[in-house]
């Protein structure tokens, strides 16, 4: 009778342990599919422009993998591996980055960093490999300048559009000054001004510099010639410590395909210097105009000198509408030296057509 009873007992508490575990089993399944869920919730949340949250569609480690093997490092000194350890070596040196355009050795850099047309300079890439290179091409108001390297098939970034850049906007800078791994560096920053022109005194001149984008932070020695990307990894930009600001990449675009198609570039030139239709807005003109470019400054000596007056608004080239600098300056990029244009022009009430014949910068 005891035996059957102490069986009884035994069974009982197995049944009970049993019980217990399964219990536990469910609650800890349950658990687990909660924190499951909790994650999938978060991979599928969208990110936008402007977002510091690394999800989804964008990894920021991924947009550095893919970028900074055309991020290279441009100096005057072909003695890049010692000269990172020289005091601010970036100012005493000419020591930035640059970003790589074409397959066939066109790079983007600062003038700043190599100079005028027709300097020598070298170019590091990220394997440590250095190439002589030549300047032919500078818009030193802008602080750009356009370098080429004997080389073939480098990677180079694709070149998004500045235009559609906008306030609050995050963007990711990256620089390589030396082309070696141990100075890379990544700067997120946000859009804080779009368009913006720039009046600067030098030499007892005033320089404009149009159309330019500003961050919420300042550009470093070291960080200048740095590509400025956008969460698809397109170029938007270069910076520039000397202005700190960020030049817009849509200014090299007409440029770079002459190069790639002529092997060289002639600069048209006009001479005019001025505000785009977001500051005509707040001028009180009178004028029932949607676009236009305000002339603030005319170059002596320039093609329109005499014919073109400070105030006037330059509404057309061409035919084509302008509503900023850039606009101007890009549609100028595809034209040659001594070629004619039609400038569409409003002065007061008045508005008439002038054709001129473009010069050489």
């Amino acid at each position: 009778m005891m035996y059957y009873e102490k069986k009884k007992n035994n069974s009982l508490w197995m049944i009970l342990i049993i019980f217990f575990l399964i219990v536990i089993i469910g609650i800890l399944v349950n658990l687990i599919n909660k924190i499951d869920s909790e994650l999938n919730k978060e991979a599928n949340i969208t990110v936008g422009a402007g977002t510091d949250t690394v999800l989804n569609d964008f990894n920021i480690d991924d947009l550095v993998k893919n970028s900074i093997y055309s991020v290279v490092g441009v100096s005057k000194s072909n003695q890049n591996n010692t000269s990172i350890f020289v005091e601010n070596s970036e100012e005493k040196l000419g020591i930035g980055s640059g970003i790589i355009l074409t397959s066939n050795g066109y790079i983007l850099t600062n003038q700043s960093i190599v100079g005028n047309k027709h300097s020598d300079c070298y170019v590091t890439l990220k394997n440590g490999e250095v190439y002589p290179s030549q300047v032919v091409w500078v818009n030193e108001n802008l602080d750009i300048a356009i370098i080429k390297v004997s080389a073939s098939n480098l990677l180079s970034l694709s070149l998004g559009d500045s235009k559609n850049c906008t306030l609050g906007e995050e963007v990711y800078m990256i620089s390589n000054p030396t082309g070696y791994n141990f100075n890379q560096n990544l700067q997120t920053g946000i859009i804080s001004e779009t368009n913006k022109t720039l009046k600067i005194m030098s030499e007892d001149e005033e320089i404009y510099v149009e159309d330019i984008i500003k961050i919420n932070t300042n550009i470093k020695s070291e960080q200048t010639g740095s590509p400025v990307l956008n969460i698809n990894g397109e170029v938007i930009g270069i910076s520039s410590s000397k202005l700190n600001a960020i030049i817009p990449i849509n200014i090299i675009k007409n440029i770079i395909k002459r190069y790639e198609t002529d092997n060289n570039f002639e600069e048209a030139y006009l001479g005019v210097y001025g505000f785009g239709y977001d500051v005509i807005k707040y001028l009180n003109l009178n004028v029932e105009i949607n676009y236009g470019i305000y002339i603030e400054k005319i170059e002596e000596g320039s093609p329109v000198y005499g014919q073109v007056f400070s105030g006037d608004i330059i509404t057309k080239i061409d035919d084509i509408e302008l509503s900023s600098m850039s606009d101007l300056k890009n549609y100028l990029y595809t034209k040659n030296p001594k070629e004619k244009v039609v400038l569409n022009i409003v002065r007061g009430t008045k508005q008439f057509e002038l054709e001129i014949e473009l010069g050489t910068k």
